[in-house]
């Protein structure tokens, strides 16, 4: 009985033994460069979302485990990222996204901004009879509407562009090619 119980010991040391070494079922041990890999074409795919290239999320991959921290603005974006992080090679997304501004900061400035820009549209003597609307997100700004010419288009986005808080500008102005009123 003796000799059964130190078998049973030595079996018992030796499975968590090899339970130890292997490590956790779900990590699966990739290169440096295969990590660096993924880590890009997550980061790509984020960037490259229409919904979430204005969100700043940060990404690392270890072991096959992608993680995804920063913040963005709606609980549909944060699914939306961790179903992106979910490429070839990665076994699990460890999604630490928060959703909503960091505080309510990041709306008041994006409202004051998109104010601002329109009062100096409106005060530019070159550009107060065009139709140009703007909308503000994350510092991006949007140019839309019409103006009569190319020159007031590119007019528009370097207004916008030297103001404090602009990131971007994506100009989608239409010339419509009529005289200036």
């Amino acid at each position: 009985m003796l000799m059964n119980l130190n078998r049973l010991a030595i079996t018992g040391a030796m499975a968590l033994t090899f339970a130890a070494s292997t490590g956790p079922a779900w990590a699966t041990q990739v290169s440096g460069k295969e990590q660096t890999k993924m880590q890009k074409e997550i980061q790509g795919k984020l960037t490259k979302d229409n919904d979430l290239k204005n969100n700043r999320i940060a990404v690392s991959v270890e072991n096959s485990v992608a993680t995804l921290k920063g913040t963005v603005d709606t609980s549909g974006e944060k699914a939306r990222a961790e179903e992106l992080a979910h490429v070839d090679g990665i076994v699990r997304v460890d999604n630490e996204l928060d959703v909503g501004s960091k505080n309510v900061g990041t709306a008041l400035t994006d409202t004051a901004l998109t104010t601002k820009l329109k009062t100096e549209l409106l005060a530019d003597d070159q550009l107060k009879h065009s139709d140009i609307s703007v909308t503000t997100n994350n510092g991006v700004v949007i140019l839309t509407g019409t103006v009569p010419t190319q020159a007031e288009s590119d007019h528009a986005s370097a207004v916008v562009q030297k103001a404090d808080g602009v990131k971007t500008v994506s100009n989608k102005l239409r010339v419509t090619g009529a005289a200036a009123r």
